[in-house]
């Protein structure tokens, strides 16, 4: 590969292929932080959901809080609003506690106020994470809810009062008190029924999570519906694996293809140059010397491919997080993760052994006397 006009093609080909099969592991990863996002709040609490409409029972209430492996028992309710995605709307749970729960609920998820305050008891307020206000645009002192917003997916209307600083967990807090009275009241339902929670957040022993869990697992299906950390793991280990075989079915697929037409361009040019290989053999250079002398062109001209196409693919995506990712309070887009070298590197191999291969085989089969009187 001397002639330069021959090795700028293969190059350029390596780079446009590195690029969009580095996106396959950039968007992955993108839809991955998402739900990673999602199942952080889960390092921290298990939640009890209800089956029953009357909510969880007395009975359960006081078997859950009195269990040992259980520290804290946080009754409250889980609504959510959109925030933009790179796949389209996704939830952000807003968490509705009493006011004494609050500020120990916020400080287990490491939401400190960086402006503001928590909201007060019986009113429509909710204090939001920041990376959630700068997503929808908003700060302290406007308003969310389909009352302001008819896509909205939260009933009613809530006031920010309070910005909670940036963290792994996207979300916010908001009076219980409150929605019950608007928005959970069941005029059918005895009084002492009409009080009980339907959803509670249960923070582990230290050293005792699996123990938790364990007992959680053992509750009647019926009545609740349980999530933990491990449960949220394997939901989330399942749903990667499904999309990374597909990911990985596709990007085999482009590579083959790649690795064809690359393999099949080098054999043209090695034929270019045949009157060289056939000279040299000629001259006594053993065809293993022209056998390493293809390996390495190939090798060298593929490795300089995938650098240049890493590096391009890492200048395109720090663009798009810049000028439009992050201006619009996305998420950034996972740039040189270990995903896009584990989809790339396969690349610059498959092309190189199969590029090579073919070059072999055409140097075993080569007549250099055929050559020399021009024959063949």
């Amino acid at each position: 590969m001397n002639n330069k006009r021959k090795v700028i093609p293969v190059t350029g080909i390596l780079v446009l292929a590195i690029l969009v099969i580095s996106s396959s592991g950039t968007l992955t990863g993108s839809l991955y932080q998402g739900f990673e996002q999602e199942n952080a709040f889960y390092d921290h609490y298990a939640i009890v959901f209800s089956n029953q409409r009357s909510g969880l029972s007395d009975a359960l209430l006081e078997q859950v809080e009195a269990h040992p492996a259980v520290a804290e028992a946080v009754p409250m309710e889980r609504r959510t609003t959109p925030r933009r995605g790179l796949f389209g709307n996704d939830g952000t749970p807003i968490f509705y506690l009493s006011e004494v729960d609050q500020k120990p609920f916020a400080e287990r998820l490491g939401w400190d106020l960086v402006e503001g305050r928590l909201p007060e008891s019986g009113t429509n307020e909710v204090a939001m994470t920041e990376n959630f206000l700068r997503n929808r645009g908003l700060g302290v002192g406007d308003r969310i809810g389909e009352a302001v917003d008819e896509e909205d997916w939260l009933a009613g209307e809530w006031v920010i009062v309070g910005a909670f600083v940036d963290t792994e967990t996207i979300g916010g807090i908001a009076n219980l008190d409150y929605l019950r009275e608007r928005f959970l009241a069941q005029p059918d339902l005895p009084a002492e029924l009409a009080e009980r929670p339907h959803l509670l957040a249960l923070a582990p022993v230290p050293g005792k999570e699996a123990e938790m869990e364990a007992f959680l697992d053992s509750l009647p299906s019926e009545d609740v519906f349980v999530i933990h950390r491990s449960f949220a793991r394997r939901n989330f280990e399942d749903l990667t694996t499904n999309i990374d075989t597909i990911v990985w079915i596709l990007n085999v697929g482009s590579i083959a293809v790649l690795s064809l037409s690359l393999g099949l361009l080098n054999v043209i040019y090695f034929m270019q140059r045949a009157n060289e290989f056939g000279l040299l053999a000629a001259l006594g250079y053993a065809r293993r010397f022209l056998v390493r002398r293809t390996f390495l062109e190939v090798a060298v001209t593929v490795a300089v491919g995938w650098v240049v196409g890493i590096i391009f693919s890492y200048g395109i995506y720090s663009l798009l997080n810049a000028l439009l990712f992050v201006p619009r309070g996305l998420e950034a887009l996972p740039v040189l993760t270990g995903r896009i070298f584990m989809f790339t590197v396969p690349v610059p191999i498959t092309v190189m052994l199969f590029s090579v291969a073919i070059v072999m085989w055409q140097l075993w089969r080569m007549d250099p006397v055929a050559i020399i009187e021009r024959r063949d």
